[in-house]
């Protein structure tokens, strides 16, 4: 359904602290607001798309404040049943799995402002998950979080997505070995998302599992990492739009969106798939790594790489190693390092789904090798592992209700409230007609539908601009203006 908005715009503060409170059509007792910049801070690589921001990537999703006595996430799944959390002031409030098309998830807030966060826990090449509304009540207030000093990126393979790690390799009661699916897939219980945790860092994650260099799991080339990295998500087969056929890899990146401090590179276990039976050819790797690291570098100037491998295996580390020597030797690049770690430990660790590691293996390697290996170059203190509920909340729970469907607005009362915004501002100021005209374009491009097929932009890139003008002109304020 195609959503409307209405932009307030002022330079006083009175007109700024106006624009933070949406006006709902009257005689509604809830409003809808949009998930883009101007309310939620968004996480991760996503797609703003047919009124409706996309989420593939694993850990990708939005945290926000908000008041008010609940707030509603309307959603909706293209692909398999995709698991999520919730956090609620700091605790994972409840996670689970939408298997519906279409619901909503319902969170009851404490008295004043509340701290909110969504995350999609399973891999892109499962599902997408829009988020369509963030409903609350009439009269409350929602504003993204600030954004955290230090960032990471983790590129990966199913150990950075968490595949199988909240079931054991074989079933207890039948001997029988267990099958994936992603209700056994949670990333915010991999290695990746405690050390960003224990640095208190943002983390955007690109992983996929099979996922490889030079190949896939197989041997299969046809979607290894560099075909993707440039791109909003890695291979997925869903389409996020409710007409015609629209993936969201088909969205470029725009790297200026997130420049991390710190890319960790988990690669190569899938390739040994190939590589294991042609050791030979491990040349092919090598000129593949160095030219992954080229494109890496490319894309975060400043970032210092650290390239991993061993939690199943480090049988190609050498050839990182010998790639990266010769990366540093053609390009003076000295800051990429390496680190091997430590493989599952089947006797005090266990196996998971596959024989991929469980959250113990995760946890040791956060703990006692990549993070503290992290601290030291980066020159971070490393901290504990926040006791969120991440690690020990059992068992899934969460509730999905009916999906809230929101009528079109009224298009006179719309248009009212714009001219009155209008009137208001200009009356504050001389300049203040022009101000809301720039903001009104850069935030109407912010929440309209880009087709891919005429541009292969991300359109939540765009929305930069608009949220810089917003902050330059004292605010113009994006929101869903919609009936119950």
């Amino acid at each position: 359904m195609k959503m409307k908005k209405s932009i307030f715009a002022g330079l006083c503060s009175a007109a700024l602290a106006a624009s933070m409170i949406p006006v709902s059509a009257e005689g509604s007792e809830t409003i809808f607001f949009e998930a883009v910049p101007s309310n939620v801070r968004i996480l991760g690589r996503t797609v703003y798309n047919d009124d409706s921001l996309w989420l593939a990537n694993s850990v990708s999703g939005v945290e926000f404040t908000v008041t008010g006595s609940q707030v509603t996430f309307d959603l909706s799944v293209s692909g398999d049943p995709t698991r999520i959390g919730i956090y609620l002031n700091g605790q994972l409030y409840q996670r689970g799995l939408i298997s519906s098309k279409k619901g909503s998830v319902t969170v009851p807030l404490a008295d004043g402002e509340n701290t909110v966060k969504l995350l999609k826990l399973s891999e892109s090449m499962q599902s997408e998950l829009g988020i369509d509304s963030i409903e609350t009540d009439k009269g409350a207030s929602i504003k993204p979080t600030k954004t955290k000093e230090r960032k990471l990126e983790f590129i990966g393979d199913s150990i950075t997505c968490g595949y199988g790690i909240d079931l054991p390799l074989k079933d207890p009661e039948t001997g029988k070995n267990n099958t994936f699916s992603t209700v056994s897939e949670d990333a915010s219980k991999t290695y990746a998302y405690q050390i960003a945790e224990m640095f208190d860092a943002d983390a955007n994650f690109f992983s996929m599992s099979g996922c490889g260099i030079w190949c896939n799991y197989g041997g299969n080339r046809d979607h290894t990492m560099e075909k993707y990295y440039t791109k909003s998500s890695l291979n997925t087969w869903n389409s996020i739009s409710s007409s015609g056929y629209t993936l969201i890899q088909s969205f470029d990146w725009d790297f200026s969106q997130y420049q991390p401090d710190c890319i960790v590179i988990n690669l190569g276990t899938n390739d040994w798939s190939y590589f294991g039976s042609h050791i030979e050819e491990t040349d092919k790797f090598e000129e593949s790594y160095i030219d992954f690291l080229n494109m890496v570098r490319e894309n975060n100037p400043d970032a210092k790489i650290i390239c991993t491998l061993g939690m199943m295996g480090a049988d190609l580390y050498g050839n990182i190693e010998n790639a990266v020597d010769f990366y540093k030797t053609e390009t003076g690049d000295e800051e990429v390092y390496t680190l091997e770690l430590n493989p599952i430990d089947r006797d005090s660790e266990g196996y998971g789904v596959d024989y991929h590691p469980m959250a113990a293996t995760n946890t040791r390697v956060a703990a006692e090798e990549l993070g503290p290996f992290i601290a030291e170059v980066m020159d971070w203190k490393l901290g504990p592992m926040p006791d969120d509920g991440t690690l020990t909340h059992t068992p899934d729970d969460l509730v999905v209700g009916e999906y809230h469907e929101q009528p079109e607005d009224d298009n006179n009362s719309a248009e009212e409230s714009i001219e009155e915004s209008s009137s208001d501002s200009s009356q504050t100021s001389s300049g203040s007609e022009s101000a809301s005209s720039e903001s009104s374009n850069s935030s109407n491009k912010a929440g309209s539908t880009i087709n891919p097929n005429n541009s292969n932009q991300n359109p939540t890139t765009g929305l930069a601009g608009g949220m810089a003008m917003i902050a330059l002109m004292g605010g113009a304020v994006i929101i869903s203006k919609r009936k119950k």
